[in-house]
């Protein structure tokens, strides 16, 4: 195998509900792939106790064997055919699975369910790497569409760094053999109470009519490129994090697009993926970055 072939579906494990759910997803992501597996369990950073005395660990060494112990049984119990490499890392989570990342094919991530301001002020291991990771990140804190016919539902925007995610989404389809939801989503400057004032019901359809040629233009190379993959395209008049939501019930996986904004730039300036990452979601979600290119 060559170094494509053999560069590892990585995913972070800490013991808890979240982490258990992510933990199956990578393994049964890898099995499909038929891809070795890098679990990684972060064991915080080293801290000084007092002066005069080394560094102490974040946990007790006991503490940190029963956890990578429980990760390489989990994998056991879920699959017995993957390769897998299982490892205790010093250093915080993010840093830590951003780094692994370097070299993954994929790096998957449960989510702690906080608050928005609490991580905002804390911040989230899932953020943090989803804006810093360079290679595809899956958050999954719950289990995907069950159904053989769930779609892959995919955020269009039409821009150029919105390929990568298209062409995830696509090859990912092809793969599963899943349909593709394509979703754009378009709103005025303006609330709705002064559509009548500010522009005229032909300036809006022609918007609208506008955002059309958007979608279709965006998803005709992949759907020219993909003829076996079924393609649904949906064009709503709402926010993105809203549009994407309403059609990702019972999916298999959302698909989006990142250029990188991430941590209190993406969640300022209102990155789709951020706003994505931190609502319930329905299913797992994919973000992958602008220099991501799958097929």
């Amino acid at each position: 195998m060559d170094a494509q072939t053999t560069r590892p579906v990585v995913v972070g494990y800490d013991d808890s509900p979240e982490g258990e759910i992510a933990l199956e997803w990578a393994v049964r992501e890898a099995e499909r792939l038929d891809r070795p597996l890098k679990v990684v369990v972060a064991r915080g950073m080293l801290w000084s106790t007092a002066p005069g005395f080394g560094p102490a660990a974040p946990w007790p060494e006991d503490l940190d064997r029963e956890v990578v112990v429980r990760a390489k049984q989990r994998v056991t119990e879920l699959s017995t055919t993957v390769e897998t490499v299982t490892e205790s890392v010093v250093g915080t989570p993010a840093a830590v699975l951003v780094t692994a990342a370097e070299d993954a094919e994929m790096v998957v991530v449960g989510r702690h369910h906080h608050s928005l301001l609490g991580e905002l002020v804390e911040g989230s291991t899932s953020a943090q790497v989803v804006a810093h990771a360079r290679c595809p990140v899956v958050v999954v804190d719950r289990h995907a569409g069950a159904s053989t016919r769930a779609p892959i539902v995919v955020a269009v925007d039409g821009s150029s760094p919105n390929d990568a995610a298209l062409a995830f989404a696509f090859d990912r389809a092809t793969q599963l053999e899943a349909p593709v939801v394509a979703v754009h989503a378009w709103t005025l400057d303006v609330p709705d109470t002064f559509d009548t004032a500010w522009l005229r019901p032909e300036h809006i359809a022609e918007l609208e009519q506008h955002h059309r040629s958007v979608l279709d233009e965006a998803v005709a190379p992949w759907a020219a490129k993909f003829p076996d993959v079924e393609l649904r395209t949906v064009l709503r008049r709402n926010l993105p994090v809203e549009a994407v939501l309403e059609q990702s019930e019972g999916a298999r996986l959302i698909v989006v697009g990142s250029r990188g904004h991430g941590g209190f730039v993406g969640l300022l300036v209102g990155s789709v993926s951020q706003g994505l990452l931190h609502r319930d979601r329905p299913c797992p979600l994919a973000v992958i970055h602008a220099e991501h290119r799958e097929a």
